[in-house]
């Protein structure tokens, strides 16, 4: 009798045991999916912002193309869109630093603007470093 009591208090130990084997790790997975997906609003708004950056990128380069092709017309729609872009970054984006680098870069639209109006060549140079500038910022917003 006493024998058998062993045996079934070593089988229910061993029961337990194994349950809870089992049972813990895939609580821990189960948790950390849980937290990653309380809160998918945060990667959707980093994703969103990812886009937008390249999408700035693209203007930037667009115009650069333009500009370095002598073609002034298509340079100024794309230094509209590209600054139109901007604008809409700085009313979107919550992070401070970026939004103040951004306003740096929207303060460039004016000289760019006069120098693509009176198609003048030295708006290449100036385009190369607002292209630059907006790479940079770009680059480090997430």
């Amino acid at each position: 009798m006493k024998m058998m009591r062993v045996h079934v208090s070593l089988w229910l130990v061993l029961l337990i045991g194994g349950f809870l084997l089992g049972f813990v790790p895939e609580y821990l997975k189960n948790r950390d999916l849980r937290l990653q997906l309380q809160n998918p609003q945060n990667t959707i708004d980093a994703l969103k912002l990812q886009v937008q950056m390249g999408e700035l990128r693209d203007a930037a380069s667009l115009m650069l193309i333009e500009i370095s092709r002598q073609n002034y017309g298509l340079a100024r729609d794309y230094s509209t869109q590209f600054y139109g872009k901007v604008n809409d970054a700085i009313d979107t984006v919550q992070g401070p630093e970026l939004k103040k680098s951004l306003q740096e870069l929207a303060t460039t639209r004016d000289s760019l603007t006069a120098n693509l109006s009176a198609a003048n060549p030295a708006s290449l140079a100036a385009s190369q470093l607002i292209a630059l500038k907006t790479f940079e910022v770009t680059r480090s917003a997430k």
